[in-house]
């Protein structure tokens, strides 16, 4: 899954923006979402033609008997932040599966575009961070973490961390894009009537991605009297059940009213969401760029 994510975003990240400008302490407020300041140090190598003659570091290059240069970083005046729902409910079929795919590819983007990244797990007894920073070693070791999660999400084992139940608005980075990945449901398989982090919109900015597969949604067309294996949001054990026709439609219309009023919540708030259905690389990868492109 990683080697894949990696090798298909090389050349195409996701072009995460933020709604607002950014701004820096030294450089003041541009025009471009991003602002370097430059301070990072990333490595020092052989001078070129065409470098700059004020990066040269004099005491490597007595040292190596030949002009060496500092390369920087340009580090970006934003940070991005993964929200993960590790419910129960998110272990159901191919939920957890969608939720390391976004993850990882909003990490990896994130890496490539040099912003600082972290990720928060959450769940019903709190939440977890997981670090934030930036740099490859930084980006593998989160990519390590969240693989970990969510392989233990799809056993339908709870992740063994410390959860803090403080104010989660308050640990947040001022200005962070802030990814929220979840179904958007509660322990009962209902929409969420209070979404969370919206009373301090303004301190960052919100991007929620709903995760939902066909089954939540909608219900796909079946033959007859078929068997299904449904699962249950709060324990996400799965049982077999057999359906006709009359059942299917009543549940697919129950979906949809679902479905609309999770619709209907982003909408009242004022919200666009990224909806995400399938754990396809290039579908996540659509979804992503589409909200960024015409957000």
């Amino acid at each position: 899954m990683r080697e894949e994510i990696c090798r298909y975003l090389a050349n195409r990240p996701v072009p995460i923006t933020p709604k607002r400008l950014a701004t820096s302490q030294i450089s003041g407020e541009w025009t471009s979402p991003y602002t370097g300041k430059g301070m990072d140090f990333r490595s020092h190598r052989a001078y070129q033609l065409g470098d700059d003659l004020r990066s040269i570091n004099m005491a490597m290059s007595v040292r190596s008997g030949k002009r060496m240069v500092v390369e920087r970083i340009a580090m970006r005046d934003i940070s991005v932040l993964i929200l993960l729902d590790v419910s129960p409910s998110m272990g159901i079929r191919d939920k957890a599966k969608i939720l390391k795919t976004l993850a990882l590819m909003v990490l990896y983007s994130s890496s490539i575009m040099e912003m600082r990244v972290g990720a928060v797990i959450i769940n019903d007894d709190g939440y977890s961070n997981l670090g934030l920073g930036m740099g490859a070693r930084h980006t593998f070791t989160m990519m390590d973490k969240i693989e970990n999660i969510c392989e233990s999400l799809e056993a339908n084992q709870l992740p063994e961390y410390e959860y803090s139940t403080r104010s989660l608005s308050k640990m947040l980075p001022t200005g962070c894009i802030l990814f929220y990945i979840s179904d958007w449901l509660d322990c009962k398989g209902n929409p969420v009537q209070q979404i969370p982090l919206v009373a301090n919109a303004k301190k960052y900015d919100l991007v929620p991605i709903v995760i939902q597969d066909e089954f939540e949604y909608s219900f796909p067309q079946l033959p007859g009297n078929s068997m299904l294996e449904l699962g249950d949001a709060e324990t996400g054990e799965t049982y077999p059940v057999w359906l006709d026709f009359q059942e299917v439609e009543k549940i697919r219309k129950l979906n949809e009213v679902r479905f609309a009023s999770i619709q209907q919540g982003f909408h009242d708030r004022g919200l666009k969401y990224i909806h995400v259905p399938d754990p396809q690389v290039d579908i996540a990868h659509q979804s992503l760029s589409n909200y960024f492109l015409y957000r």
